[in-house]
């Protein structure tokens, strides 16, 4: 018995069942049969693949199922199957549902009654349905060999046609310089082996930029927007579409005056990049061969859209490193990490753990020139090169101020004021909380712009401590704001103590308050053991509060200064 027809496997996904149903009417009305044969059979098929996905696969799209049709010795054959348990007993009886309103149930009676002949394979391997019916308006023979050899040979020319594009299209691929060169050529060569009337590339705005902007250049690129269209679904899917009458696109912005046409996705990795359409005004339909061959151009177009979209990415990360790296240099020479050191009458301990290679906290010692201390923490809002010259202007400013011998108050206020002027627009500012210590050490006075409070304790008194928290906004944002001074007596024994939020904003979904009630807490208890104690403590309870972590999530900055005799 000779036949000619075509197979098919696809996920086990109803979205399917639309191309299914298009290629089978397109290779009954191809094979010659009356429109309501035609029908018949396309309800014997999204029936019996219906059963196949919902029920035998459970709709499980990594599951797949297999659709084959053909035409000969006067007749129609379709085989569905699928690789689970197929049908239970009961729906085999192919009776009609007790309820007559019920909504289900109905598909094995339509296919009996629908074909001449049904078969049910059940095995190990899975649930097959081999359902045939006479097509009387075929030639008594079935196809002639003349329309077997002419559609053969026919087949194999458009397949010899498509091999030699796909081997071009290859060796583009590798020569391309730019995408869009590849993606011309690859254009051209499908109108060689898929007429069309029109043709048209969406991209999803994900890709990267410039990647974007040369593809725009490409006259087929899609200069309508996707909205309401079937190319929208597939974008949003990444599900193909074939239609085979107009009807079909009736109400579709883009498609509506085109009587057949496919739109497949653009993909790779899991990913879908654009979508490639292509119409006809009138048919011939698009035929199994003729949308083999576009997908495989689409496969190419997704592969080619994933490589450039991920070189660009890396180019940028790569990018992204040196200016890091840049960064971290120009860090390291305007803003050099304070050591621990003696000073006269106390001791400063400065500890940094940070959350990229560029830190985002300054700490700075400046001397006066009466001999006082001016101890600086401040938090630079941002990252990067843009982030490390900001704190290079804070701590140029700071200690030009501080060697000029201002008053705190007026220093913090002209440091404002230069920063709001140097950054205009720039969303740039930093949080500051400045104490000055006087020649003798007896006296402290503190001011703070945004940043989280300043702790004073006396150790040597139980549970005597201070919290000194912001008078006015970060440095940098309004020009012509006044801060408050506050003043704290020191003795022997005193510590005054500088952090960043880094050392408190750590919990996931923590709250802020909490997090800095709790971390005042444990410095007031560890305070007596000295600024080392202090730090080990805090990094001790970050760590047993995020196991396995390496990287801090936010720079993490304390200063402690000791009060000596």
């Amino acid at each position: 018995m000779d036949y000619t027809g075509q197979r098919f496997r696809r996920p086990a996904d109803v979205r399917q069942l639309e191309g299914l149903h298009a290629a089978f009417g397109a290779f009954l009305r191809q094979a010659g049969l009356a429109v309501d044969e035609i029908a018949r059979w396309e309800l014997v098929l999204m029936e019996a693949a219906t059963n196949a996905i919902v029920h035998g696969s459970k709709a499980d799209p990594k599951m797949e199922i297999e659709v084959a049709w053909s035409v000969g010795d006067g007749q129609v054959r379709l085989e569905v199957a699928d690789f689970g348990p197929g049908l239970r007993p009961e729906q085999l009886a192919a009776n009609l549902p007790a309820d007559p309103l019920q909504t289900s149930g109905r598909g094995l009676f339509l296919i009996r009654e629908s074909c001449d002949r049904v078969e049910v394979w059940h095995g190990p391997n899975g649930f097959r349905l081999i359902m045939t019916r006479a097509a009387p308006l075929l030639p008594a023979g079935g196809v002639s060999a003349d329309e077997l050899l002419q559609a053969a040979l026919s087949e194999i020319s458009q397949c010899y046609e498509s091999l030699a594009a796909f081997y071009r299209l290859g060796d583009a691929l590798i020569a391309a310089e730019r995408v869009p060169d590849f993606f011309q050529q690859a254009i051209d060569d499908i109108a060689k082996v898929v007429p069309y009337d029109r043709l048209t590339l969406h991209f999803q705005p994900t890709l990267q930029q410039e990647l974007r902007v040369e593809l725009a250049r490409l006259r087929v690129a899609a200069r309508e927007n996707a909205t309401g269209s079937l190319v929208e679904a597939v974008l949003a899917g990444g599900n193909e579409v074939v239609w085979q009458m107009a009807a079909e696109v009736a109400q579709d912005p883009l498609w509506g005056a085109y009587e057949c046409g496919f739109c497949v996705p653009l993909r790779a990795g899991g990913i879908t990049f654009g979508a490639l359409t292509l119409g006809r005004k009138k048919q011939p339909y698009l035929i199994a061969s003729e949308l083999s061959t576009v997908r495989t151009y689409a496969d190419l177009f997704g592969i080619a859209l994933a490589n450039a979209n991920n070189g660009l990415a890396r180019e940028r990360e790569q990018q992204a490193y040196r200016e890091i790296e840049i960064a971290a240099d120009m860090q390291a020479d305007l803003l050099p990490m304070p050591v621990n050191t003696t000073q006269t009458g106390g001791r400063a301990i400065v500890r940094r753990r940070t959350a990229r290679t560029v830190a985002g906290d300054y700490v700075d010692i400046c001397p006066t020139p009466d001999g006082g201390l001016i101890l600086a923490m401040v938090d630079v809002m941002g990252k990067g090169i843009s982030a490390a010259l900001f704190a290079g202007m804070v701590r140029t400013a700071l200690r030009i101020h501080a060697e000029i011998g201002q008053p705190l108050d007026k220093l913090i206020e002209n440091l404002n004021r230069v920063l709001s002027n140097q950054t205009g627009e720039l969303t740039l500012f930093a949080t500051c909380a400045l104490v000055y210590l006087t020649p003798k050490r007896d006296r402290a006075l503190i001011v703070n712009a945004g940043h989280c409070p300043v702790l004073w304790l006396s150790p040597g008194v139980r549970g005597k401590s201070r919290e000194i928290g912001p008078s006015g906004p970060p440095l940098g944002l309004y020009p012509d704001i006044r801060y408050t001074l506050e003043e704290q007596v020191l003795a022997p024994g005193d510590q005054i103590v500088l952090v960043t939020d880094g050392l408190y904003e750590w919990e996931v979904g923590g709250d802020m308050a909490c997090g800095w009630k709790r971390l005042a807490e444990l410095i007031r208890l560890r305070g007596p053991d000295g600024g080392e104690a202090i730090w080990e403590a805090i990094q001790r309870r970050i760590q047993a509060a995020n196991p396995g972590q390496t990287e801090a999530r936010d720079d993490q900055t304390l200063l402690v200064w000791e009060c000596r005799s």
